[in-house]
């Protein structure tokens, strides 16, 4: 697996004074965390579906899926693969809330916040923030491989009105 040559990097917000006693691990995380907030796509206005469980589902889904697309954006067939099956995965959820008689409008922002491009960070993100996104999930492929994440064609329906 090799690193992309250059890149870019975007200007780092300024941080606020810190508060007690900021270590500079502390400091340092603090940093990263709020770079990586700022590189990646803001998450779609949440719309309940009338089920919490589902809305929490649903959610749950979009956050591992975020990590599964970013962390194998390096190899090309297994984010392909990932994708593939997360976009059969979201039509099938589709076609259950609307089959639900789910409001419109919570069906809309389940589509938006779960494209691959929503869910993969910026262009400009820098390559050591993904990085550390990725260290933060050590064990996302073995995960994937084994089937331990939310699958919503198999779930879903049973938590819906």
């Amino acid at each position: 697996m090799t690193q992309p040559a250059a890149c870019p990097t975007s200007s780092a917000a300024p941080r606020p004074p810190a508060r007690g006693r900021a270590t500079a691990a502390t400091s340092g995380r603090l940093g990263l965390l709020a770079t990586l907030l700022l590189a990646l796509p803001a998450p779609a206005q949440v719309v309940p579906t009338g089920s919490p469980a589902a809305d929490i589902l649903l959610s749950r889904a979009i956050a591992e899926h975020r990590v599964f697309l970013t962390c194998s954006i390096l190899d090309a067939e297994a984010h392909a693969r990932i994708r593939t099956a997360w976009e059969a995965d979201v039509a099938t959820a589709l076609r259950l809330l609307g089959d639900r008689k789910i409001d419109p409008a919570a069906i809309a922002a389940f589509d938006a916040a779960a494209r691959p491009e929503a869910l993969l960070p910026t262009p400009e993100t820098p390559f050591v923030d993904l990085r550390a996104l990725c260290d933060q999930h050590p064990d996302w492929a073995s995960r994937y491989a084994a089937g331990r994440f939310v699958q919503l064609a198999p779930e879903l329906g049973s938590l819906l009105p």
